[in-house]
């Protein structure tokens, strides 16, 4: 697929989309430049997030984990060869150690040095529920909190540590299918997936929460496209003034619709989110591809794509950037 490394876009505050005009009343004064920051060829065999944690990074790439300890070197393939399908990989900083989503597996499990094969089995239940296939995982360094999740039943779990205290938060009355966590400001996003909601968690003790309903909802689903279910999201994370959101579309579920339309959004406030006001940038994205999970970090934000027809092409991390736009 020849993609331009480097495509440059200044962004109108409102988009168009599904036949409805939103009257924009402000031009955005950054430019978004989206480029493809690893692998620097090819494609890793699959791609589904990225972590930071000092100059490690780590790609979970379904079986296997891909790593290097700065930005210049190429990404090195782990020795740990337990994994099946896992998702996502966060560093406690506290213990020093990191933990992974083993989806397939249905555990968790920790290492401390992903260039050694060390490795044990953290957890395969907590708080006496069977883990299933959990998604997502996060480190909250201002509480110690780690947080995972269920997706099918949409239970967040937050625990301490090893021997900590285990907290869970049931949302299945409320959300389907949920493929992410978000911490932003403090507080924890819980991201309804087939029912294109966003679950901000107002006190996670006292099971406080409000929903965030996007707009265009037409159907519950897995994954569809935007004109077929709505959106239908994979993760939604804030950097630099604005929420991003991601989407599952691709052509094996998108069908006789565009598949790209509104896989990769934008908006200000939630407001925006549940009014539809939103900027679609999903042309600054390769077409056919999914992107996945969100990493913000000083540098920018990285989207790690994969290709769900053909798994190890095209799989790979974008960054986007914000700037001034050239006078």
């Amino acid at each position: 697929m020849n993609v331009p490394q480097s495509i440059y876009a200044g962004i109108l505050v409102a988009s168009l989309f599904n036949g409805l005009s939103v009257n924009a009343q402000t031009v955005a004064v950054n430019k978004i430049a989206i480029e493809k920051y690893a692998p620097q060829s090819g494609s890793f065999p699959a791609c589904t997030h990225i972590d930071h944690s000092g100059k490690i990074e780590i790609v979970t790439s379904g079986d296997r984990l891909f790593y290097r300890t700065d930005s210049t070197s190429p990404f090195r393939q782990s020795p740990i060869s337990v994994l099946v399908d896992a998702h996502s990989v966060a560093f406690n900083a506290v213990e020093k150690r990191y933990y992974a989503t083993d989806t397939g597996n249905h555990r968790l499990i920790t290492f401390a040095d992903p260039a050694s094969d060390q490795w044990a089995s953290f957890a395969t239940s907590l708080a006496e529920i069977k883990l299933q296939r959990p998604h997502d995982i996060l480190f909250d360094a201002a509480t110690g909190w780690m947080y995972t999740l269920n997706p099918d039943s949409s239970q967040v779990f937050r625990f301490q540590g090893a021997d900590g205290k285990v907290e869970v938060l049931d949302l299945s009355k409320q959300l389907g299918y949920s493929r992410a966590l978000t911490i932003s400001d403090g507080t924890l996003y819980v991201v309804g997936s087939s029912h294109g909601v966003v679950v901000e968690v107002t006190d996670f003790e006292n099971q406080e929460f409000k929903i965030h309903r996007s707009f265009g909802k037409k159907r519950n689903a897995p994954a569809g496209s935007w004109q077929g279910t709505g959106l239908v999201l994979n993760d939604v994370d804030f950097h630099d003034g604005h929420w991003y959101a991601t989407s599952y579309f691709c052509p094996s579920y998108a069908g006789e619709h565009n598949c790209d339309e509104h896989k990769f959004i934008r908006f200000q406030t939630w407001q925006d989110f549940e009014k539809g006001t939103w900027e679609d940038l999903s042309h600054l994205l390769p077409s056919k591809v999914v992107p996945y999970f969100l990493t913000p970090h000083e540098k920018g934000l990285d989207i790690g794509v994969f290709n769900h027809e053909t798994r190890g092409d095209s799989a790979c991390v974008y960054r986007l950037t914000t700037g001034p736009v050239s006078q």
